[in-house]
């Protein structure tokens, strides 16, 4: 049975449902970590703003501790092999997947005492420094080319910080960020508040250039920007962004019942219309439609239709019966009523005529009998099981018809067919052949047509008349009726025929017949 085109599984779709609903915590949990990890960039875009404000006044200071005139001085920002480009974006690399450095525990050198014009622009900043972090909330420190403190806003002066792997990189010219644990003692603070409750602190490495030369790092520190806190200050999209996502779940979860539901109730409709004896309309096709409810829809379409065609092949049967048993019937009975009211004068003859009258009539029921039960079985018999050996099953034939000849042109070893099938099939081409060549040679020739046996009965009479030939496998259909042909013998064949995956066909002419039956080979 063929199904109508190819759709999505039944199990597939609740395995889609369910996947949807077991995604969206963890996608909401994905979709967190994604936006902490955008956070803390955030975090370090706001550090390199600052940094970069911040060295460029350090680096005016310097200039002029040094007597050197800002405006007469190489451009403020400038790395080896970069000096033609006008712009020199700094970008954000750190990244939460690349893991969270411990609390700062290193020891921190002392600088020794010293006169310079970094430290003494370092002092003239400071202040400014100390200002800013009351509205930014920023920790800066800026270190001169030993990595030793210039100017901080925490207790940092005189240390230096040339160990910390962030300084160490900007030291050596590259700008360098790490993310590490945040100690605090102080409780944290509500959602609304603008000091941020983050969990890590973000520290920042900036180095500052001047004739190609690092001449100090800006160092900047703060703690990230808190995912819960960011949300909760953007709490009106988030409840919209959940009331979305519950309608889309509501709305998956509706279309993929409708996938379901709506062919089920289809062919439930068609079913209910098929047992009140009315006509199924076609079942709906749509692309979406689950593959087993397709299948199941056209299992009931092919249901459907094989009973419409058995209601119709019983009402027919019915009739042909009806009519075939009629006469036969009609007689038994005629005789027998003469029988009982004329028997006494009746001569022994005549009631051995009359006797004789009934059992013909009673052994042409029989025969009818017996070749509709025949016909039924085939009809309706299994896929056949076991396959039968052609060479044998010749042989028997040739011993049952020693005066019929038989040709074979490299048959098949064998087929998938019950022996009792072939053998009517190949019987009634024979006597059917036998009956209608008036004495003439009778030739049977076996041979193999790609992937089915093939059968040709020919036999030398008349040929079949172009009145006979359209009603040729109709069932009852007889020239012999009166020699006790039944005209079930060819329609037993085209059964035979068509339930192996078959057909029958002939050619006629005035000097014979050839009746050709092809069978499946293999089912």
């Amino acid at each position: 049975m063929k199904v109508r085109g190819r759709g999505l599984r039944i199990h597939l779709l609740l395995l889609g449902a369910n996947a949807f609903v077991l995604l969206v915590p963890l996608l909401a949990v994905l979709g967190l970590r994604i936006y902490e990890n955008y956070l803390v960039r955030q975090t370090e875009r706001q550090l390199i703003a600052q940094s970069i404000a911040v060295g460029e006044m350090w680096r005016e200071l310097w200039l002029v501790e040094r007597g050197i005139d800002p405006q007469l001085g190489t451009p403020p920002f400038r790395q080896p092999g970069k000096e033609s480009e006008p712009f020199i974006p700094i970008e954000p690399v750190s990244n939460l997947r690349r893991g969270i450095l411990p609390p700062q525990t290193e020891p921190l050198r002392i600088a020794p005492e010293r006169d310079s014009p970094e430290l003494r622009a370092g002092k003239r900043l400071e202040p400014l420094l100390l200002r800013m972090q009351v509205y930014n909330l920023s920790a800066v420190r800026i270190l001169d080319s030993q990595g030793c403190v210039v100017a901080t806003t925490r207790g940092e002066s005189g240390l230096c910080m040339d160990n910390l792997p962030e300084v160490v990189s900007a030291l050596g010219g590259r700008y360098a960020s790490v993310v590490r644990e945040r100690v605090s003692d102080e409780p944290l603070p509500p959602l609304s508040d603008v000091r941020s409750r983050g969990s890590v602190r973000l520290f920042t490495a900036l180095p500052l250039f001047s004739e190609g030369q690092v001449v100090a790092v800006v160092r900047a520190s703060r703690t990230s920007l808190d995912a819960r806190t960011s949300l909760w200050h953007n709490r009106r999209g988030l409840l919209f962004a959940l009331s979305a996502t519950l309608l889309a779940a509501f709305l998956i979860s509706f279309v993929f019942a409708a996938l379901i539901v709506s062919p089920l109730r289809a062919i439930t409709r068609v079913a209910q219309i098929i047992a009140q004896g009315g006509s199924a309309p076609p079942l709906p096709a749509s692309a979406w439609t689950p593959s087993e409810i397709r299948s199941l829809g056209s299992a009931l379409e092919v249901m459907t239709r094989k009973l419409r065609e058995r209601a119709e092949y019983t009402a027919e049967l019915a009739a042909n019966v009806s009519h075939e048993l009629k006469t036969p019937i009609t007689a038994i009975r005629g005789a027998a009523e003469l029988l009982r009211d004329q028997w006494e004068g009746m001569t022994d003859e005549q009631r051995r005529q009359f006797a004789d009258n009934i059992d013909a009539d009673a052994a042409r029921m029989q025969r009818l009998v017996m070749r509709l039960l025949q016909l039924a079985q085939i009809e309706n018999a299994p896929e056949p099981t076991e396959s039968i050996d052609l060479a044998d099953f010749f042989a028997a034939l040739r011993n049952r018809y020693p005066d019929i000849e038989f040709v074979f042109q490299s048959p098949p070893a064998r087929i998938a067919i019950s022996g009792e099938h072939l053998r009517s099939a190949v019987v009634n081409l024979i006597e059917n052949a036998v009956r209608h060549g008036q004495g003439k040679p009778v030739s049977v020739r076996v041979s193999a047509e790609q992937e089915r046996l093939r059968i040709e009965v020919e036999d030398r009479g008349p040929g079949i008349s172009p009145a006979n030939q359209p009603r040729l496998f109709q069932r009852f259909f007889t020239t012999q009726r009166d020699s006790g042909g039944t005209g079930l013998g060819l329609a037993i064949v085209r059964a035979v025929a068509e339930r192996h995956g078959g057909a029958v066909s002939y050619t006629t002419s005035p000097s014979g017949t050839t009746f050709t039956l092809l069978l499946s080979v293999t089912r």
